[in-house]
């Protein structure tokens, strides 16, 4: 687990002493206390402290962003490095887990889904009983058994050390640092006083103390108390939200108003982003770059390096101020709305670039992942927008299918065909997209459910050829391998038709290719192999390639030929480590270890089966419901086992059973675990 935050860590030993000592002695501590007031700092330290007394996993887990309750279990599963994508409550897969470790799980910032928190960890504790839970929240969770521990502000002396570390004062602590700062040791103590030592707000203050003195803030200082103390908002605000308009008095009008127009991201946006979503007005979009930039130096915006490239955010507690502004400026609805149209076209625009950048475009939607759920929460809150919500759902069909995300596609997928029933395309699309995702986490029958209501709205047969495909996949499942190849092959034709290589024909080729050879048809399966793959290199197109690539390891497999298997199996899974792709992943990792348990490595082999049998127990079906995989693991077992012996192979199976898939796939890629 890294540090809640980049910068040092200032004082607390007796807080951090007194929540070590909690951790030990009670199975689940919350800390509570206002906004601003260094809960999440002092979990994230205090879990430093205690790391080494959890041998099997510490993890932290940020919900400050996460506002649907359903993805609660699955945004905790993935921060594990779980890949669960069954229709299986994700609550069970956490719980069976977890079961037999001993590991620390910190949720930060909880007040917000106080029920669904207290549901889980309930059900986690009651089930695990070697986890521990550090929670972080504004109240507690009501969880039988919590201990609870209100987080004080800072000592005056720690407050003082950590305006002057935030400031960056050359000298602190001696005669020379004292004069430079103008008012020594009690005009600091004054200032972080009038800020009630909260930590936030003094980091906010000394932003400003680079450049003035205590003896001029300080009555300014309380003059915002002044202005800012009172009203409507809850007492536990009061010294926070002095802090955040003595910020924004000091901010220029274009920086207050793109403040409050930030606030309707989640989490993180880049430039672009704010500029079509913020622009207008008094704030044209040339200006945008300019005043994010003041907001920047101010630190209430914080920019941030990200494979993606650069990324900006706001703390929570700016964010929430900036909404509020917000809604007094009477634009909440309107920004909002633009924050929605923007992400929809990022998703066609993705969805239309997906050939030939593939690669970079799921970097970018992953970054934006928080965002786009928010745009979903905001379109299936209003009926007005459902029509919206269920475009944006089929739109990112590539997320779903592509890039492990079965369950949060088929989540929204099936919450918007749920909200909208009026016929049209953006309808047709949203439920073939949500049988094929339905199909590929093995729950079959609401796939073909789906597949029959999308027969039954498309009288024109304008999504004919998805549906032929879904239920090629559906039959191939199954194992019905003749019908399989009947279908896809007329899904292919009508896909070649109409001209769709993307989400229709090259899917088929790698489904198609997977039936002939389940049917005995190698000659036919290296035919279409063939074919399939010069259509990847015309469009770019490397996901399918990476399908197919599995395919042709399992075709080799079926020759024995061990070296052309275990080549293209591990071209498969570096290729499906780009995207996240759970199936592919896993079934790469088994094709892996028989061909080096045949080769001689029976314990590298008993290893990886061990880690692929961690992912088919945790994705609740097993071997996704399917029995074209079940002969590969059959033989990689038999392999290893008579290489090995029977209690040899128990013993290195159980090792890779513990190992998450980000480490077993290194692992089978020869690759450096540090």
């Amino acid at each position: 687990m890294g540090t809640p935050m980049e910068t040092t860590f200032v004082g607390r030993r007796a807080e951090i002493a007194q929540v070590v000592r909690l951790i030990r002695e009670s199975r689940l501590v919350t800390l509570t206390g206002l906004g601003g007031v260094g809960k999440t700092r002092l979990a994230g330290r205090a879990a430093e402290e205690i790391a080494g007394e959890f041998p099997d996993g510490l993890w932290l887990v940020e919900l400050a962003c996460l506002t649907d309750p359903y993805l609660l279990a699955e945004t905790v599963a993935d921060s594990m490095g779980l890949a669960d994508q069954s229709a299986r409550r994700q609550e069970e897969v956490l719980a069976d887990w977890l079961s037999p470790r001993r590991s620390l799980l910190i949720l930060d910032t909880c007040e917000h889904l106080v029920e669904a928190v207290a549901s889980l960890v309930d059900t986690l504790l009651r089930r695990a009983p070697g986890l521990r839970v550090l929670a972080t929240g504004r109240q507690p969770l009501g969880v039988s058994g919590e201990h609870i521990y209100l987080v004080p502000p800072l000592p005056i002396e720690d407050a003082v050390a950590l305006l002057r570390d935030r400031a960056g004062l050359v000298g602190a602590g001696t005669a020379d640092g004292d004069a430079e700062v103008g008012g020594g040791v009690e005009g600091m103590a004054e200032l972080c006083e009038g800020l009630d030592c909260i930590p936030l707000a003094i980091e906010l203050a000394a932003v400003q103390l680079r450049t003035m003195p205590p003896a001029l803030l300080t009555p300014q200082l309380h003059d915002r108390y002044r202005l800012l103390t009172g009203g409507d908002g809850p007492m536990r605000h009061e010294s926070l939200r002095a802090a955040m308009g003595w910020s924004h008095e000091l901010c220029t009008p274009a920086e207050r108003l793109l403040w409050a127009r930030l606030s309707v991201f989640a989490a993180g946006f880049d430039l672009e982003a704010a500029e079509r979503v913020c622009a207008g007005g008094p704030l044209p979009s040339g200006l945008v770059l300019e005043t994010l930039t003041g907001l920047v130096d101010k630190s209430l915006v914080q920019r941030e390096d990200h494979p993606a490239g650069v990324r900006l955010r706001m703390l929570d507690t700016v964010r929430e101020f900036g909404a509020e502004w917000l809604l007094l400026l009477g634009e909440t609805g309107a920004v909002r709305g633009r924050h929605r149209d923007h992400y929809l076209r990022l998703a066609r625009r993705c969805a239309a670039e997906w050939p030939g950048r593939q690669v970079e475009w799921y970097g970018r939607i992953r970054a934006e992942q928080r965002n786009f759920r928010k745009a979903f929460e905001l379109c299936l809150a209003d009926p007005e927008w459902s029509r919206t919500g269920l475009d944006l759902a089929g739109t990112l069909w590539f997320l779903w299918v592509c890039c492990g995300m079965l369950r949060e596609g088929r989540h929204y997928l099936e919450t918007a065909l749920g909200m909208d029933a009026r016929p049209g395309p953006e309808r047709l699309r949203a439920l073939w997209v949500c049988a094929w995702v339905a199909a590929l986490q093995g729950d079959l029958d609401a796939a073909g459910e789906r597949l029959d209501r999308c027969r039954a709205e498309d009288p024109g047969g304008s999504a004919a050829g998805y549906a032929i495909q879904v239920e090629g996949l559906i039959s191939l499942t199954r194992g019905d391998y003749p019908r399989a190849v009947e279908l896809l092959d007329e899904a292919m034709a009508w896909h070649m038709a109409e001209g769709d290589v993307l989400s229709g024909l090259l899917p088929c080729y790698t489904l198609a290719a997977l039936g002939l050879l389940a049917a005995g048809r190698p000659e036919e399966t290296m035919e279409t192999l063939s074919e399939g793959q010069a259509l990847c290199e015309a469009h770019g197109e490397e996901w399918s390639r990476a399908q197919m690539e599995y395919v042709f390891a399992w075709a080799e497999h079926v020759k024995g030929g061990t070296a052309g298997a275990l080549r293209h199996a591990r071209a498969a899974l570096t290729a499906a480590r780009l995207f996240d792709d759970l199936l592919l992943s896993v079934v790469c990792v088994e094709m892996i270890a028989w061909a080096v348990a045949v080769e001689g490595a029976a314990g590298r082999g008993a290893r990886l089966l061990g880690a692929a049998q961690a992912v088919w127990d945790s994705s609740g079906l097993s071997q996704f419901g399917s029995p074209i995989f079940i002969p590969i693991r059959k033989r990689a077992v038999n392999q290893a086992v008579r290489a090995l012996g029977g209690a040899e192979f128990d013993t290195l199976y159980a090792e890779g059973h513990r190992l998450d898939l980000g480490i077993a796939v290194k692992y089978a890629l020869e690759e450096k675990i540090s």
